[in-house]
């Protein structure tokens, strides 16, 4: 039954309120209406005053490839029984695949976007498939209601809004169409345009930040960032052009060149290590990596080709994936950390806490250790509830032979509760904030070096 269609009262008929169901205007998989309804005969939408909410899934291609048709069409059926359960007297319309559509009955926009925010939250609940732990992600875009415009035209709108910035890796998940987008969207693609051009011109540097014993403050490793010193716009920050790489098909050879010249340093560095070991052993680097790096069939190669250009042995090297890599379940990133640690490439998960990850899949995952995300530090000092809920999570780790990093150090109070806590490792503005390589110092960082 199309019963969300049958309360909405934004289809025109002899009674909108009663307007009876056909079978050609809904979607057998879902059982929400089918894109027909927009322009079948009966079911015509008026001239009331009506928006559309556009919610396209990402990655549904993935999970697909991953788990099969057959569990996709699983996952689209339990978004479409999201989308129905949170619509209440709003129209959920399959549009295609994985596209679906609100016809939402009134243009205002606070109702529209508290409604945009319910569905991606539903869509964000966990999906359980085949022992697997999923979590969805969508683009949502808004067009709120305009007298001269069909509904065809509206969801043009709100596709407008949300498409060109997935392609360009800027992702606010719930976009609202207004004629000032077009500028950012302009903005983005030239952007991405000159991100093409940044590899050749030699316009990317690496800044490091160490990774500090905590009792010693020496720096056992350091963490490889990019920055884009950009020629207009001077430094272009991470969290813009970083997306922007992902979704514009350049994430692999970015992420090459960031390997093969971070390892290319740290192999300077074990170089001009003093002989007698007096300063210990040489540091190690690491450097983030994407999902879309993960998926390159030439994931393995391109780490085989940076340790042999650099000379770096692979013990001093290590990869950090965020929690994000599990959103299509543990399976689907395992056998690339397998092949890494085989190399003697070690691997840590970067930003625990945040977002997909739990314990289970610290023992599911093939991790030489894992970084606590900032928010645990940044309690530490105001919570006793954090405190005690940080020190079961370390010492559960702490069984599992893990090392453990603390992000986010920024004061002495939080150096003296992680070492409380038996975190021996840690990273943040207390030590040192991230910098180029000829101004790092390896030994005794403190809370002014750089």
């Amino acid at each position: 039954m199309l019963r969300p269609m049958e309360r909405a009262g934004i289809l025109t008929a002899a009674d909108p309120m009663r307007a009876p169901v056909r079978g050609d205007v809904y979607d057998a998989l879902t059982g929400l209406a089918s894109r027909e309804v927009i322009d079948s005969p009966g079911y015509e939408l008026g001239d009331t005053r009506c928006s559309v909410i556009l919610v396209d899934l990402d990655q549904f291609k993935a999970i697909n490839d991953t788990y099969g048709h057959g569990n996709g069409d699983r996952v689209l059926r339990e978004v479409g029984q999201r989308l129905r359960e949170v619509a209440g007297a709003h129209v959920p319309v399959r549009l295609s695949g994985d596209e679906f559509a609100i016809i939402v009955a009134t243009g205002d926009r606070f109702v529209c976007e508290e409604l945009a925010t319910g569905i991606y939250d539903a869509i964000r609940e966990p999906i359980e498939l085949d022992g697997s732990t999923l979590f969805l992600d969508a683009g949502i875009g808004i067009a709120l209601a305009h007298g001269e415009l069909t509904v065809w035209e509206l969801i043009s709108r709100a596709g407008a809004s949300i498409r060109p910035l997935k392609r360009c890796g800027q992702l606010p998940r719930i976009v609202v169409y207004e004629d000032a987008d077009h500028g950012e969207i302009l903005d983005a693609l030239a952007l991405s345009l000159d991100l093409r051009a940044a590899l050749a011109r030699d316009q990317l540097v690496l800044h490091y930040q160490p990774l500090v014993d905590m009792a010693t403050r020496r720096a056992l490793g350091f963490e490889a960032l990019v920055r884009w010193a950009h020629p207009v716009r001077g430094m272009v920050a991470p969290l813009r052009f970083v997306p922007l790489a992902e979704n514009a098909g350049l994430m692999s050879e970015l992420g090459e060149w960031v390997l093969t010249q971070a390892c290319m340093q740290a192999r300077e560095w074990e170089a001009h290590a003093p002989a007698d070991g007096s300063a210990g052993e040489a540091p190690y680097v690491s450097v983030n990596i994407s999902i879309r790096q993960l998926e390159d069939p030439d994931f393995i190669a391109r780490f085989e080709r940076a340790l042999e250009v650099s000379g770096l042995g692979p013990e001093r090297l290590k990869i950090e994936v965020t929690e994000s890599v599990l959103a299509n379940g543990v399976g689907a990133v395992r056998p690339q950390l397998e092949a890494i640690r085989a190399m003697g490439v070690g691997v840590l998960l970067d930003d625990f806490g945040t977002g997909y990850s739990s314990l289970g899949y610290i023992r599911e995952l093939p991790l030489d250790g894992v970084k606590l995300d900032r928010v645990f530090t940044r309690d530490l000092t105001v919570s006793a509830g954090a405190w005690a809920l940080s020190r079961a999570i370390v010492t559960l780790i702490g069984q599992l032979d893990l090392e453990i990093i603390a992000e986010g150090l920024e004061t002495a109070a939080h150096l003296a509760q992680l070492r409380s806590l038996g975190c021996q490792v840690g990273q943040g503005f207390y030590f040192a904030k991230p910098t180029t390589a000829d101004c790092l110092k390896f030994e005794q960082l403190g809370r002014a070096a750089t």
